[in-house]
């Protein structure tokens, strides 16, 4: 009987540790830590933020253009690929580390407003200040301005 007992723990034994046991990870391909080796999702896949750069820059130099100033800032990480699929974003400051994000209207009457507007091309920022009435507004004088390229 003992015999009997000893063969069937043996063979349950052998039965439980011949199993398939799961290995839990991530199993996207698209997460950055993703685990070949993984038979079960675990819900810990996690994905790596975009690249970005920053700069930021004091603008003085104001070119006449028409109606409005515009002033170029040449900033190389812009490239055709950002532009196609990613964002570049652009600032104002306003105060001690407030930052307003651009296009924003400046001032704003009952016949008229100015506006800071941003284009972006390939290899720079193009930055304008207009008046809705078609007239030359006050030149911008000295402004900070930050731009971020997120890829």
């Amino acid at each position: 009987m003992t015999r009997i007992v000893r063969i069937s723990i043996f063979t349950v034994i052998i039965s439980l540790s011949s199993c398939k046991k799961d290995i839990y990870g991530c199993m996207d391909n698209t997460a950055a830590n993703f685990s070949n080796a993984a038979t079960k999702d675990d819900g810990s896949c996690f994905f790596s933020e975009p690249a970005s750069t920053s700069t930021t820059v004091t603008i003085s130099n104001w070119t006449q253009n028409g109606n409005d100033w515009v002033t170029t800032i040449p900033y190389g990480e812009i490239t055709a690929d950002v532009i196609d699929n990613g964002a570049v974003l652009v600032y104002l400051q306003a105060g001690t580390n407030v930052w307003n994000s651009l296009p924003l209207t400046t001032y704003e009457s009952v016949s008229y407003s100015t506006t800071i507007q941003v284009s972006v091309t390939v290899g720079q920022v193009i930055i304008s200040w207009t008046n809705s009435d078609d007239t030359l507004p006050a030149n911008p004088g000295e402004d900070i301005y930050k731009i971020t390229v997120v890829s």
